[in-house]
């Protein structure tokens, strides 16, 4: 099974998950209510997935491990983007998230929702609040340039909510600003190793 950041996986319950300190109560209690936890980018020993879950507050995340083999269904951001799984839902956030979508499929991206816009959806369990922005991860492709990206930008402004984009890359991910603010110098790129510095810019 491929496993990506961003994938959230259901699990049977927190006793699935082991880790190298103490498991809080209000990460048994998160999974009891939605027993999801999402992929996280870090390295696991063979066998296992470094994965992230999250509480009801902004500061509840945890880092655990969960066997690969105990992993009963695994959702892709792009799995809820091709199920269009916002449709039907009352929320002004899933209505910005319609209005984003329409701006990356007309451009071909392949993207999909995550941050917890993504976990709702793919949980069910409420997350978003009114204040919560939308996160978007996008898969990088040679198309990418500067000038595109400024033209993503430019036409998701007036999106209500505010939009926060993730670009992923085969080696990492680096954040839609700042590419953007780069130029053409090196920018931070996400790794399982760490933050590293790397020229991706794509010129036109």
């Amino acid at each position: 099974m491929e496993l990506n950041p961003h994938d959230l996986l259901e699990i049977e319950s927190a006793k699935e998950l082991t880790s190298l300190s103490d498991i809080p109560e209000w990460v048994k209690s998160s999974i009891a209510e939605a027993p999801f936890v999402v992929v996280r980018r870090a390295r696991a020993s063979e066998g296992w997935i470094a994965v992230g879950i999250r509480g009801k507050e902004r500061n509840e995340r945890f880092a655990a491990f969960v066997p690969v083999d105990r992993i009963l269904r695994r959702i892709t951001p792009e799995q809820l983007t091709r199920e269009r799984k916002w449709n039907g839902k009352s929320k002004e956030i899933f209505r910005g998230l319609e209005e984003i979508g329409k701006v990356l499929d007309y451009h071909s991206l392949e993207w999909g929702p995550t941050g917890s816009i993504g976990f709702e959806l793919a949980s069910g369990k409420e997350t978003t609040k009114k204040t919560s922005d939308i996160d978007i991860v996008i898969r990088f492709s040679k198309n990418f340039t500067l000038n595109f990206a400024r033209m993503i930008e430019a036409e998701l402004k007036n999106n209500q909510f505010r939009v926060d984009i993730q670009i992923e890359t085969s080696e990492g991910a680096f954040l839609l600003n700042e590419y953007l603010a780069s130029g053409e110098k090196p920018i931070l790129l996400r790794t399982v190793d760490g933050p590293r510095l790397k020229n991706i810019v794509i010129k036109e």
